[in-house]
């Protein structure tokens, strides 16, 4: 198939894609909605897959555009909503927008690749928590959930690990300020950019606070949000410590990425204020 991936985050892409192209598929990754519409405009597909939240477009507002520009009679791309807002009333709005189906992050590739083998009637994935219960992987240390993802490639997991590490200090940093800012927006979004790279390596402990405190963002409650942060850093730092002695990398600072005993001993110093 013709697969066009649309999704704001680098290692989402890089792992999508590989995966993708390893059973077969011709598989064409942008970063945000409006560069989906511009390879629309130069290639034809047959599955479109939108992360519900990027920068410069939105899935929803690509989709729109998309459905705004479809022809008659023209074969219509099946498309589909990636979100890690996978609640049901959340499916629920993504359909009623105008999707195909949705998928919530964080999703397996067998399931996908299932689903895109039985297209006819689309029909959802099962809820995250479900896949994730169902996946063997789950269970395994970070390094042996990338692994399986990326079907044995130490380099390529040597490379989704440099550019999460570079990536999730700059999101933490950002998230920090945006709870010192009180801008419940911005803790959502990035929070759910967070989940979307933590779900790569299982770190269920991890996701598990990012999804409370991104769940808190949204129904604006940032003094939960406030408490989940520091929880949340711990998890990260443990999860970055462990892929750097896998990938050989030396801790650099930031928000996400203090040693064990600081984080211990100096917890509510690190709760923003």
């Amino acid at each position: 198939m013709r697969i066009l991936l649309a999704d704001d985050q680098e290692e989402i892409r890089m792992l999508t894609t590989h995966q993708l192209e390893r059973t077969g598929h011709y598989v064409v990754a942008v970063s945000n909605g409006q560069e989906a519409l511009d390879a629309i405009s130069r290639e034809p597909f047959d599955v479109i897959l939108l992360d519900e939240d990027m920068p410069v477009m939105t899935g929803p507002q690509a989709l729109a555009a998309i459905r705004a520009q479809q022809k008659p009679l023209v074969p219509k791309p099946l498309i589909i909503a990636l979100t890690g807002y996978s609640s049901d009333p959340d499916r629920e709005r993504l359909l009623r927008a105008g999707f195909d189906s949705v998928i919530g992050k964080p999703f397996r590739m067998e399931a996908l690749n299932d689903f895109l083998q039985s297209l006819s009637p689309p029909t959802d994935l099962p809820p995250t928590s479900e896949r994730a219960a169902a996946s063997p992987a789950s269970t395994n240390t970070p390094i042996a959930t990338l692994l399986s993802r990326v079907n044995g490639d130490e380099t390529l997991a040597r490379k989704m690990i440099t550019m999460f590490l570079r990536d999730t200090t700059k999101r933490m940093a950002a998230l920090q300020h945006a709870l010192q800012n009180n801008d419940a927006d911005s803790v959502a979004s990035i929070s759910h950019a967070l989940l979307g790279s933590i779900s790569i390596f299982g770190a269920a402990s991890a996701v598990n606070y990012g999804r409370q405190l991104q769940d808190s963002a949204r129904s604006n409650d940032l003094s939960e949000a406030l408490r989940l942060f520091p929880r949340l850093q711990e998890e990260i730092a443990d999860l970055e410590a462990n892929l750097r002695g896998y990938a050989g990398q030396k801790r650099s600072p930031g928000p996400g990425a203090s040693s064990n005993n600081k984080r211990r001993s100096a917890n509510s110093k690190r709760t923003p204020r």
